[in-house]
């Protein structure tokens, strides 16, 4: 499954017909861009966004986004409700700007999440809010984008511009330095030793993400060929974990174009679990936490039924059945962070599923196709969705 190619890509493709496409490529920097992440240029940002949020006695936050960048609001929602005296309330983009909030005031920061900036409707979304007397934030990659041009402040990650249209390193770096934003913005004297060991725990992530990611590689490839019959998936999560199943479905049906659907654990259990049958398969992100083991239940009631089974969980983790495929993290990674690090085998197994051939382009999923053109020519920026430039 991969090639010797891998080692050296080429960097002046704009379009790529074979592995290593540019997806592959923004996998593999996600350990750099965490790390750059840590360093001063993004860390004056979080001191700077988490002053002014000091200054206004700002007491609600409100997250946006739409797909990637959305389902990484959920996650941040349980991070900051964990580590700080905030109200936080992630929204669909469109629909925060269809059904605006009545708490909506001077004491509210708007953080918009927007990899290429270019949202359609972020802009006026902006303006309403600054209306309100709300402190806006563009949680982007792109410096100059429209979304930066119109916010009070910016929240820029590294990386820049990507060909591809999946996301992967762009959710990890969204979500990574939310993180540190809301460890800034942490009640310390109430959470002094929670604080500590998030504070170590994010500090050593990008390495520790490193390393797993050169041990998966081969691993992907293989667990794979275990999955290539597999027709459809669902994929169940829970808590701040319900980001990775929602990513993991989306990584899924982009990447290897295999439909996919995410589901909160239990509510799977409430009748998308009886629609299982061989050929479909369940993947069950069983990060530690209260609800682990409730997913572990569930993911072995699905192997009963004659799905295949992946389980993402803990080094060392007893589940009390063996899944068609086991991925393990490192034991000590916090349930708070474990969103980052938790999707990044499931995008690397969602890219080497697409390499065995679906009709979809890993880079540019089905937008090459006339049909799909035309039919997202109303929906999308032509030039975030046609040229992708």
């Amino acid at each position: 499954m991969i090639n010797e190619k891998k080692n050296n890509p080429p960097q002046s493709d704009e379009k790529r017909t074979a592995h290593p496409y540019w997806v592959w490529e923004s996998i593999q920097m996600i350990p750099t861009v965490l790390q750059q992440c840590l360093g001063e240029q993004v860390t004056k940002q979080a001191d700077s966004i988490a002053d002014e949020i000091r200054k206004r006695k700002i007491d609600k936050f409100v997250l946006l986004g739409t797909g990637s960048s959305y389902f990484a609001t959920i996650a941040e929602k349980y991070f900051f409700d964990a580590m700080t005296s905030f109200w936080s309330f992630p929204y669909v983009s469109s629909v925060f700007k269809s059904y605006p909030p009545k708490f909506l005031d001077e004491k509210t920061a708007v953080f918009f999440h927007s990899h290429s900036g270019k949202t359609e409707g972020d802009d006026a979304v902006v303006k309403f809010s600054q209306s309100k007397g709300a402190f806006t934030v563009g949680v982007t990659d792109i410096e100059n984008s429209p979304l930066a041009s119109v916010v009070d402040q910016v929240f820029i990650g590294p990386g820049g511009p990507k060909h591809e249209m999946p996301a992967s390193r762009t959710y990890a770096t969204a979500l990574f330095r939310m993180m540190l934003l809301g460890l800034k913005l942490s009640t310390i004297a109430d959470n002094a030793e929670a604080w500590q060991a998030l504070d170590n725990s994010l500090k050593k992530m990008p390495a520790q993400v490193g390393e797993f990611m050169r041990k998966y590689e081969t691993a992907a490839g293989e667990n794979v060929n275990r999955l290539k019959d597999v027709t459809s998936f669902f994929c169940i999560g829970s808590g701040p974990n319900l980001s990775t199943a929602d990513e993991c479905a989306l990584a899924l049906s982009q990447c290897a174009g295999v439909p996919s659907q995410s589901f909160e654990a239990d509510n799977f259990v409430h009748g998308p679990l009886q629609t299982l049958k061989k050929l479909m398969g369940l993947v069950g992100i069983a990060a530690p936490g209260p609800l682990q083991d409730r997913i572990l239940k569930i993911s072995k009631a699905a192997q009963v039924i004659g799905a295949k089974v992946v389980l993402v969980l803990p080094e060392g983790t007893d589940c009390g059945f063996d899944p068609d495929v086991r991925i393990e993290i490192p034991a000590d990674i916090p349930e708070l962070l474990s969103p980052v690090f938790y999707m990044v085998p499931l995008w690397q197994t969602a890219y080497h599923f697409g390499l065995l051939g679906n009709g979809l382009h890993p880079d540019r999923l089905s937008m090459d196709k006339p049909e799909f053109i035309a039919a997202f020519s109303n929906l999308m920026y032509k030039d975030k969705w046609v040229t992708n430039k």
